[in-house]
């Protein structure tokens, strides 16, 4: 089923706790909320901006979103409401070429691939979403890199 969206440009997507799509679009650099109907259509809940620049990946930790933007170098976080409404709840400064995002399992951490520099950020989320940043490690060979996944 092909759903289209003009300019949005799909980069990324999780799911929230009502089921609803949350998807990062790297042509509005925005966050979206999308119900998943039977037959694979999806209709558009909410777009919110993350007012940076390059948005391309979400991760979920402990009910909330964070939006990867690689030309900002930041994390933007987000909370969601059971119907699927965005709220924009901070922004988070990561090292340079913030690509990727990985919470570990139960969501207290927030590992964050900066390619820039080959560096994975560490952050701890709050119980307000907050990311305290815990440190860095660079990562040898690892500069211009993506992908990334925490446990």
């Amino acid at each position: 089923m092909v759903n289209s969206e003009p300019g949005a440009v799909p980069f990324a997507i999780s799911f929230d706790a009502a089921g609803h799509l949350v998807i990062a679009e790297a042509g509005t650099n925005a966050l979206a909320t999308f119900v998943l109907n039977p037959g694979g259509t999806v209709t558009p809940i909410d777009t919110l901006g993350t007012g940076q620049s390059a948005t391309c990946w979400v991760a979920q930790a402990q009910g909330f979103f964070y939006a990867s933007n690689a030309g900002s170098a930041s994390e933007s976080q987000f909370s969601d409401s059971l119907g699927g409404s965005l709220a924009l709840a901070g922004q988070t400064t990561t090292d340079p070429g913030t690509v990727d995002a990985s919470a570990s399992i139960g969501g207290q951490y927030l590992y964050v691939q900066t390619g820039g520099n080959g560096i994975v950020d560490e952050f701890h989320v709050g119980a307000n979403g907050s990311l305290a940043e815990i440190g860095s490690v660079t990562v040898p060979g690892a500069v211009g890199g993506e992908g990334i996944a925490a446990f």
